[in-house]
């Protein structure tokens, strides 16, 4: 009976040695491994208990000569005797246990400091006591909200259950911070902090748009398989386009060499010859002009055309990094064929056409074809005029720059005034991608585009009768003229809006009385002023009748109307 019970014992204590559970390698499973090495009889441990040793021996005086903790002083230990491996594995276990424990007394020796005996714990300072306190109740209102007394918390932390541990614990009631203010503390906050949390919640406003996703389904993405996609066709489309530049360079300079300007800066001037050069280059040009493969461009100047052929290989063939493509913009721009090219490049629209305008030319074209078919049109008229009148005849009358004005001349709108309609501009304009790609140009922007000088003529009739808001709505027109920032539709609204303000107002004259009784002025006459108060200034004084100028305007009654406009006496005679 006693070998089965310490059998049993035995092998309870190498499981819990060898294989512990959780809760024995956290709370300790050496004190219940002592507990079970005690409850065996002295002599089984003499005699020993389990089978014969052999290899499990060997490895169990191995395992403890590495497991063996250093000992500054240790008690002499007697040597096993020669026995069972289950002997020597308890006689070894006992041996560890005890080297275990004096390493920890120890460590908590050193740890306590001097005049702290081993085992005794230190006592903490009255803030540290409070702030350590004040976690325990915040742990414990989380851990168990509104189930916790005054008594009860003060229990648990006289005995040391709740975490951190305070030493010595606060009292109750009396001292410097005592505990049952300290729990009122905290559970006022804890209870204040959960009210509002609910509030929170409460008033917290669900946005369904973001909560409901709607329904997703992911778009197929088709890898491109063609040839023409792989690497190296994409390096021949890219030597075919630094080659094609190349070629347009070349022809560029042919060009002007076979067909030279008559004196330098001929562009300039507007001679037949000179215009009749340039057309017939511009055509030899635009029916030799390679187009780009690799980006699917088209370029006329031939600095662009080499510029993005060479920006395309460098930047995907020799940049490695974004300092690389940051430099490239300047690398392109010291390049000399690309320095070369530019100082050679033909000038844009944007340079001539604000020039031409300024001249005063109504018939003018940026693009040298045009204005070619413009100057044989007008040469055209002229030699059939000399043909039917058989001599000199009115020769300058039927020229397209001398013709009558056309009422007509813009869509849509009675304009019967001349040189206010000037050349289209060949800048290009509209979008390149979106919803408005190839739309037309509405109808508004095309006449402003027309009109050499943008008046607004069409809002300036109908103006309200009263001389003083007639005054306001001039005013309004020739500032809105001159400004710049406006686009033409707004400037439009803006004079239409101001009219039905004013036909909806009172008089000015009602409104001046009723100032003039709330805000009465010192009027001084002007012999009294010049007399007693030459250097000050009472009343701002008006020339003699100067509403009536104010107010007098030069612009049509109608751009319907076919009569001139009528001009009273009264308005023309200002003195």
């Amino acid at each position: 009976t006693d070998c089965g019970r310490c059998w049993g014992a035995g092998t309870s204590l190498r499981r819990s040695l060898l294989f512990p559970s959780p809760l024995e390698a956290g709370l300790g499973h050496r004190a219940s491994a002592s507990a079970a090495t005690a409850a065996i009889p002295p002599s089984t441990l003499a005699r020993g208990i389990g089978g014969p040793g052999g290899g499990l021996q060997r490895r169990g005086a191995a395992s403890s000569r590495v497991r063996a903790a250093p000992q500054e002083s240790q008690e002499p230990v007697a040597q096993p005797s020669r026995g069972s491996f289950g002997s020597r594995f308890l006689q070894q276990a006992l041996r560890e246990e005890d080297a275990r424990k004096r390493a920890r007394d120890g460590a908590a020796d050193d740890t306590a400091g001097a005049g702290y005996a081993a085992g005794q714990e230190r006592e903490q300072p009255m803030d540290e006591r409070e702030a350590l306190t004040r976690i325990q109740m915040q742990r414990l209102f989380k851990d168990l909200p509104g189930h916790v007394s005054v008594t009860s918390a003060y229990l648990m932390h006289c005995r040391g259950a709740l975490s951190p541990k305070v030493v010595p614990p606060l009292g109750k009631v009396g001292g410097d911070k005592d505990f049952e203010e300290v729990f009122k503390d905290e559970r006022d906050k804890f209870r204040n902090g959960r009210r509002m949390e609910v509030l929170r919640r409460r008033r917290k406003r669900r946005n369904y748009m973001l909560l409901n996703s709607g329904y997703e389904e992911p778009e197929p993405r088709y890898e491109a398989e063609e040839q023409e996609f792989t690497a190296p066709w994409r390096a021949k489309s890219m030597a075919e386009d630094v080659w094609k530049a190349e070629y347009y360079t070349h022809l560029y300079r042919k060009a002007h060499a076979d067909i030279p300007e008559h004196e330098p800066l001929a562009t300039r001037h507007d001679r037949l010859s000179d215009v009749t050069a340039e057309a017939y280059r511009r055509h030899v040009l635009d029916q030799n002009r390679p187009v780009l493969t690799h980006e699917l461009a088209d370029f006329e100047n031939p600095y662009m055309m080499k510029r993005s052929a060479l920006e395309r290989v460098l930047q995907e063939r020799c940049t490695r990094n974004q300092l690389d493509e940051r430099v490239m913009p300047r690398l392109l721009e010291r390049h000399p064929d690309l320095v070369r090219l530019r100082a050679e490049a033909p000038m844009p629209p944007e340079v001539l056409e604000p020039l031409a305008a300024f001249r005063g030319d109504s018939r003018w074209s940026f693009d040298a074809r045009e204005r070619l078919a413009q100057k044989l049109e007008g040469a055209s008229a002229a030699l059939g005029t000399l043909a039917e009148a058989g001599g000199a005849g009115d020769v300058l009358g039927v020229l397209p720059e001398n013709a009558p004005v056309d009422p007509d001349q813009v869509a849509g709108v009675c304009h019967p005034w001349k040189n206010h309609v000037g050349f289209e501009s060949t800048v290009p304009r509209g979008k390149t991608g979106g919803t408005k790609f190839g739309q037309p140009t509405p109808a508004l922007q095309a006449q402003v585009l027309r009109t050499r000088y943008p008046t607004l003529q069409r809002v300036a009739h109908t103006l309200p009768a009263d001389p003083k808001w007639r005054a306001h709505v001039v005013r309004t027109i020739r500032v809105l003229e001159r400004q710049k920032d406006w686009d033409f539709q707004s400037k439009l609204n803006a004079v239409n809006k101001l009219k039905e303000v004013y036909d909806q107002l009172k008089p000015s004259a009602e409104y001046n009385r009723d100032l003039d009784e709330k805000l009465p002025l010192n009027r001084v006459p002007s012999h009294l002023k010049r007399k007693f108060a030459r250097d000050k200034q009472y009343v701002k004084t008006y020339p003699k009748r100067f509403k009536l100028k104010k107010s007098f305007t030069r612009y049509r009654a109608s751009l319907t109307a076919t009569a001139p406009m009528k001009i009273s006496p009264a308005k023309v005679n200002f003195k």
